[in-house]
């Protein structure tokens, strides 16, 4: 049996270092590759694709080294992208850049993904965003369109950043 192999790189993370950017600013900015992305996403391996107020698309390229012993995406590679949505949807109405934490996440599966299955979208949108909490929704799309996954979050606000 032949091992497969796969080398990347990453960015460390930023943390707050593009504050004086708006959230919908920076989100948009990871979109153009005038900001990195996360080290999370080049490890695995989605990105952002559009966003507005309120709402963001995140796509994946469902690969080999994203499957489980079944070759199917393992669900957890895909609630952690859902999750990555949830993050770049509430930045677009986050002015302020307050830091956020997810609170509860609930998925539910609806078909498999496999690495034949092309390229799949999260378009997260903002339900809620409020003084303490925000809660926001998910559904994941396949490449022919069909609901593969959906998700809803509480996330918590947390303190502000210094611009």
């Amino acid at each position: 049996m032949t091992e497969a192999h796969r080398e990347y790189t990453w960015t460390p993370p930023a943390g707050r270092a593009h504050a004086e950017l708006h959230g919908i600013e920076q989100v948009h900015a990871q979109i153009a590759g005038a900001l990195p992305l996360s080290p999370a996403s080049s490890t695995i391996d989605y990105r952002p694709v559009d966003a507005g107020e309120g709402w963001a698309v995140l796509e994946l390229e469902p690969r080999e080294f994203h499957c489980n012993s079944f070759g199917t995406i393992q669900g957890g590679l895909i609630a952690a992208v859902i999750d990555a949505a949830f993050g770049s949807a509430l930045m677009t109405v986050n002015p302020e850049n307050r830091r956020f934490t997810t609170l509860d996440l609930s998925c539910r599966y609806i078909r498999a993904i496999a690495p034949d299955t092309g390229p799949i979208r999260v378009r997260a949108q903002v339900e809620h965003h409020g003084r303490t909490t925000a809660t926001v929704r998910a559904e994941v799309h396949d490449a022919q369109g069909r609901l593969v996954a959906s998700a809803t979050s509480t996330l918590l606000m947390l303190g502000t950043t210094e611009r």
